[in-house]
């Protein structure tokens, strides 16, 4: 994939290369004007800067002759090379600079708006939503951008979309604040901040749920991966918060090395540990719901909650603390978190009327994934038992899974997702026949979760990208068959 934009600017004006990047160094020109960009030279076009980088492909480094060929009046690359007299830009990250140039030929729009960054290993999701929520209730006009989904202010449905490369990225953000919004609450991963994507975003507050130890795939080591993760820290002016949790080791360590920096930051502890700025005591939990009762500057405020587990609880004292950091009160923050009642495909209560409690998980991690699993273990006076889309099993844990969820699970399928095809096969019928099997045999005191790919809201049964259907609709569609709706007596008319 590549990233390529045209600047808002308009071709008159641009982007001054000289302003947005203030350690490149000028070779045959003493300025480079930008009116848009190519990261891969066959694509580029008249006029266009080509940004040579490290990619997937291979060294853009090697490409730039050809970006010339092809009509590039410019190059931007961190090492020297021949360019055959065309204006080069020498600068120390081209990864930066290509995310840099995205948002300022996008015209900066995160300035115009108070940007909430939410990354960590896990939880990152529901933290947004949540935090959404609590912002809303207060009367701000919040746009999100998310795993789940992107949604300006006046949206009801999050729309399906990519923003992981800067360009997308400035785009979308573009769009939140034509739409009016005040506040943009952006989930960031590690791949966005590898690939450094906020470059230049100042953020008003970044909240990091926890840091464990995941996608080692792509950072090699845990070590790598927290050194990634810190970077959040680099969009954070002089006046900015971090929000993060005291009972997590590595997150310690972050709030220290964001203290050494000396520049005004302010920090929000929130957690389930009594020291924390904003902390909650639970009042009583199930497998059918929790109540929690919050606790900010001796003030008490009882939240119900939908979402059984502790994870849910520490990503909503996250999204309070969001709202504490914007002067929202405890009690609209309570009102907010209760308003959401749960987050789509994030523990998500499957409710058709059977005894059993039923839920639908979406983590992006092990980490999420044995959290979520542990807490539901405690609260679990019967079997645990989890069914799990195959290729996110294999995403997740690989050949593993099903030895790992034998930790905590009494029983575990992992089934193909193609059961509901027209086109299905002896294997997808004979997962089906596990499915009805497992299902029917489970009791008032069991707990079932469905494990997958996320389910967006709005969306149709089938897949994201092949047709499939969904293992959650699957799910759905047994329950309602097994537990028809039963019908309302109406009264005998008077004679």
């Amino acid at each position: 994939m590549s990233d390529e934009t045209r600047g808002r600017r308009g071709k008159s004006r641009g982007v001054s290369l000289s302003e947005i990047l203030p350690a490149a160094k000028f070779i045959a020109c003493d300025d480079i004007v930008a009116r848009g960009f190519q990261d891969v030279a066959r694509r580029c076009r008249p006029g266009d800067v080509f940004v040579a980088r490290m990619t997937p492909r291979g060294d853009g480094h090697e490409d730039v002759m050809q970006a010339i060929a092809r009509g590039a009046t410019a190059v931007i690359a961190d090492r020297m090379i021949a360019t055959a007299g065309v204006p080069l830009c020498l600068v120390p990250d081209s990864d930066w600079a290509l995310a840099r140039l995205a948002h300022a030929l996008a015209g900066d729009p995160a300035g115009s708006m108070r940007v909430i960054a939410v990354t960590g290993t896990s939880g990152k999701t529901t933290t947004a939503w949540l935090a959404a929520s609590v912002l809303a209730e207060a009367g701000l006009r919040v746009g999100v951008l998310s795993d789940l989904g992107c949604i300006d202010a006046d949206g009801t449905v999050p729309e399906a979309a990519d923003y992981s490369r800067p360009a997308d990225l400035a785009r979308w953000l573009g769009r939140l604040a034509a739409g009016g919004c005040t506040h943009a609450i952006v989930e960031v991963s590690s791949r966005m901040l590898a690939a450094h994507a906020l470059a230049g975003v100042s953020c008003d507050t970044v909240v990091v749920t926890n840091l464990a130890a995941a996608h080692l795939d792509l950072h090699g080591t845990q070590r790598a991966y927290h050194a990634v993760k810190a970077r959040i820290l680099d969009t954070l002016p002089a006046g900015g918060c971090l929000i993060a949790g005291s009972d997590d080791e590595a997150l310690r360590k972050l709030m220290l090395r964001a203290e050494r920096r000396r520049d005004g930051i302010t920090f929000l502890t929130a957690g389930l540990s009594g020291g924390c700025d904003l902390t909650a005591s639970p009042v009583e939990r199930s497998l059918f719901g929790q109540t929690i009762l919050l606790r900010a500057a001796g003030q008490m405020m009882p939240v119900a909650l939908d979402t059984p587990v502790s994870p849910f609880v520490r990503d909503a004292l996250a999204a309070g603390a969001v709202g504490m950091r914007c002067g929202v009160p405890l009690d609209r923050i309570a009102r907010g978190i209760e308003a959401a009642g749960s987050v789509p495909g994030r523990m998500e209560r499957l409710d058709r009327g059977q005894d059993v409690p039923v839920f639908v998980d979406s983590p992006t991690s092990g980490h999420g994934l044995a959290a979520s699993l542990a807490s539901l273990r405690r609260l679990t006076r019967g079997r645990l038992v989890a069914i799990a889309e195959e290729r996110w099993a294999e995403s997740i844990a690989g050949d593993a899974f099903v030895r790992r969820m034998d930790r905590w699970c009494d029983a575990c399928t992992v089934v193909p997702d193609t059961m509901m095809c027209a086109d299905a096969g002896d294997r997808d019928l004979a997962a089906y026949a596990r499915i009805d099997k497992l299902l029917s045999s489970l009791g008032r005191r069991d707990c079932l979760v469905v494990l997958g790919g996320p389910r967006l809201p709005g969306a149709t049964p089938e897949g994201p990208d092949d047709g499939h259907f969904a293992l959650a609709t699957v799910i759905d569609g047994w329950l309602q068959i097994a537990h028809p709706p039963h019908p309302v007596a109406g009264r005998r008319r008077a004679a």
